[in-house]
């Protein structure tokens, strides 16, 4: 489905209303204290409003979304700090099973995510002395950092096939057995995992090495997107939050935002806001161009955003004084949501490096999460 600008408004103004109505800050509060990391109910409710069918086929139910409409979304997750898988199933795994499912995997798979019963999760990121490999038909090795690999019901891993050379995707059911997990919560609170498979038996995903390669490579740099829309709507959140903060609070019998110094670093605030939200459009509207052109803006966009997010988020703690650091301002919240989504789908260094590469020989290198 082709977005305009105006639809893809329309879209982020209906996540934002349910979102205001259903998930503010205490009522997240309260999500943080799940077992899960995350609200079932609100999952469920994302189900209803067709959010995760957004990237399904239209043949199947879905909206076949593109990315100013996954981007509009990711704003609202952003903009609200939702806990729930919605990046990391509803946009890379489904995207990877949409790319590289066969039919009867999508036609297993599909109906689970469209309706919230199943949960995706793509494992990538593994040490060096451990890595995954596959042998007839069976998974071992490690995987670290798996984002919602707490909560999945099935994993998408990366692995190298000894039977046939080169690295493919694999499906794999952690509660088939052969699956140690180790579970933990980020710095922001969602969900994570580290993952030991030990003979875990895995399906592939794909079977040609080149396509693999090529779609794994183009649902990372949408991954990478959506995380820039997301950081826009946290960015947005913080610079109006501060606003606010400089015209109520008082010193020495005068509100604090008439200090020229602290107005100059305001508007540097909103300078970069739009900064983010002009460089996040340009990389959405890169994603349908050939990978070398893509590979350049959509890493030059990442590394850039990661920057300005985090300069955003540190004069957003620092102009709140002490309460900026408190678990009970929404603020440091904000700051540690931000700090997390740098990390994933490459760092700021990694983008940048892929982005100069890009421009050097026009070809666009790998990029993992």
């Amino acid at each position: 489905m082709n977005m305009d600008l105006e639809t893809a408004a329309m879209l982020r103004d209906s996540a934002a209303r349910y979102a205001a109505d259903n998930y503010g800050f205490l009522q997240r509060h309260a999500v943080l204290g799940e077992a899960t990391g995350y609200s079932a109910r609100a999952w469920r409710d994302y189900a209803e409003l067709g959010w995760l069918a957004l990237r399904l086929p239209e043949t199947h139910g879905g909206l076949d979304a593109d990315p100013l409409a996954v981007g509009a979304l990711m704003e609202v997750v952003g903009s609200r700090l939702l806990m729930e898988p919605v990046l990391a199933s509803a946009i890379v795994g489904t995207g990877l099973v949409v790319k590289l499912g066969s039919e009867a995997q999508q036609a297993a798979l599909f109906p689970g995510l469209a309706d919230g019963s199943l949960r995706l999760a793509f494992a990538d990121a593994e040490p060096a002395d451990s890595p995954c490999r596959v042998r007839g038909g069976r998974l071992s090795g490690r995987k670290i950092s798996v984002l919602h690999g707490d909560v999945a019901d099935r994993l998408i891993v990366s692995a190298l096939d000894d039977a046939h050379g080169g690295r493919r995707l694999y499906l794999v059911d952690p509660a088939a057995g052969e699956t140690e997990i180790t579970r933990y919560r980020l710095v922001d609170g969602r969900g994570a995992a580290n993952l030991h498979f030990a003979g875990a038996p895995a399906e592939p995903l794909g079977a040609d090495a080149a396509a693999v390669e090529a779609a794994l490579a183009e649902v990372l740099d949408e991954a990478a997107v959506a995380a820039c829309a997301e950081a826009l709507g946290a960015v947005r959140v913080l610079v109006a939050t501060t606003c606010d903060y400089l015209k109520i609070r008082k010193q020495f019998g005068r509100a604090v935002g008439t200090n020229q110094a602290l107005q100059h670093r305001a508007v540097d605030m909103f300078l970069l806001q739009e900064e983010v939200a002009a460089l996040t459009l340009a990389a959405q509207q890169a994603l349908g161009r050939p990978a070398a052109e893509r590979a350049r803006v959509v890493s030059g966009a990442k590394a850039y955003i990661c920057n300005a997010a985090r300069h955003v988020a540190n004069e957003a703690v620092q102009m709140h004084g002490g309460l900026g650091v408190t678990e009970e301002l929404d603020v440091s919240h904000y700051f540690r949501r931000l700090m997390v989504n740098a990390a994933l789908f490459g760092s700021r260094d990694e983008h940048f490096a892929r982005y100069l590469a890009a421009g050097r020989n026009g070809a666009a290198g790998g990029m993992h999460a």
